[in-house]
């Protein structure tokens, strides 16, 4: 039976917590999704297209997916998400989201809207196991190494971001960053999405000298 009970306000993994979507699709309507390189090399895959493309067409010049004039997600079709199996953390933590403190500990949070999620609340499993079952692992992985990376990039250049060190690359594009380096070293590119992405983050580093 789903529970009555308001979520707390801050959740561990091992909290009390479940969630069933009943597919109102109201959470792919007005909500600003941030995504980074990963998460557009998977959007990337799942359309046929490259990194590049993916940026260009998918999201906004801060890295946001797009939306349609009347604010529906660029992905929403009329069955739903249609990059549903590659969809960003911040769809598969809904109506959740992530949170680092200062001291690097993770917690957990309500959507702040409670009206924005019409799906079943309860408490048949914990916050870890709703994490897995949206799949979460892969992303979680991928948002703290580009999130550990900008922390470094910013230790050592300011304000600036790394894409300014040079304005005619790109270095936020997998896709090109990858060919051009594997290409230099006479290796092939990984095709594992999550090996593309810790050779990025290792390429990234390099560009800090680190």
């Amino acid at each position: 039976m789903p529970s009555h009970d308001p979520i707390p306000a801050r959740m561990t993994a091992d909290t009390r917590f479940s969630y069933r979507c009943t597919r109102c699709n109201s959470c792919c309507v007005d909500k600003r999704i941030q995504v980074n390189p990963y998460e557009i090399a998977r959007l990337a895959r799942n359309r046929g297209v490259s990194t590049a493309e993916a940026r260009q067409t998918f999201t906004t010049a801060d890295s946001a997916l797009r939306q349609r004039e009347d604010g529906r997600c660029i992905f929403l079709g009329d069955q739903g998400c249609t990059v549903h199996v590659d969809r960003p953390l911040v769809c598969r933590l809904f109506p959740l989201g992530r949170v680092i403190d200062a001291a690097g500990k993770v917690h957990f949070v309500p959507y702040p809207d409670p009206l924005a999620a019409h799906g079943e609340f309860g408490k048949a499993g914990v916050v870890a196991d709703y994490l897995e079952a949206q799949g979460a692992t892969a992303f979680i992985a991928a948002a703290d190494a580009y999130f550990a990376f900008f922390c470094r990039a910013n230790e050592r250049m300011g304000a600036a971001t790394p894409a300014a060190a040079d304005p005619d690359r790109d270095l936020l594009d997998i896709d090109s960053e990858l060919a051009a380096a594997c290409a230099a070293a006479g290796i092939a590119e990984p095709d594992d999405l999550l090996e593309r992405m810790w050779l990025h983050i290792s390429l990234l580093d390099e560009m800090l000298g680190d």
